[in-house]
C-alpha cells in the first residue's frame, strides 16, 4: 500500500513538471490558417494517444511516455491559443522550448507530402 502511495505521489510530481515549459528556444510566426492546420494535427495526435493508452497491454514505461507526450501536446496547444489571443491579429508569434519545438516539428513533418 505504501508503494502505491509513493508511485501516485511521484506521478503527480511528474505531471507538475511536465506542465511547465522550459527556456524559450524558438519563436514561430503563425497565421490563422496555419493555426487551424496545427490544431487539427494536435487533435489527431491526442486521439491516437488516447486509443493507445486504452489498450490493455501497454506497459508502465510506455504509459509514462504517452503521458509526457500528452502534456507536451497540451502545452503546445495552450501556447498557440494564448499567443493568438494576445496578438489578436492575422498572424502571431508562438514561443517554444526545445521539447515543444521538437514535437511540433515531428507533428508538422507528418503533414508534408
Amino acid at each position: 500500500m505504501e508503494t502505491l502511495k509513493d508511485m501516485e505521489y511521484l506521478i503527480k510530481l511528474l505531471h507538475k513538471e511536465w506542465e511547465r515549459s522550459g527556456v524559450t528556444k524558438v519563436k514561430i510566426i503563425m497565421n490563422l490558417a496555419y493555426k487551424e492546420v496545427v490544431f487539427k494535427r494536435l487533435t489527431e495526435e491526442v486521439e491516437k494517444i488516447q486509443k493507445l493508452s486504452h489498450v490493455g497491454e501497454i506497459d508502465f514505461q510506455e504509459c509514462m511516455k504517452l503521458s509526457k507526450e500528452s502534456f507536451l501536446l497540451l502545452r503546445i496547444a495552450n501556447k498557440i491559443h494564448v499567443a493568438n489571443k494576445a496578438d489578436n491579429e492575422f498572424s502571431f508569434t508562438v514561443v517554444f522550448d526545445k521539447e515543444e519545438y521538437q514535437l511540433f516539428l515531428t507533428l508538422m513533418k507528418s503533414l508534408e507530402v
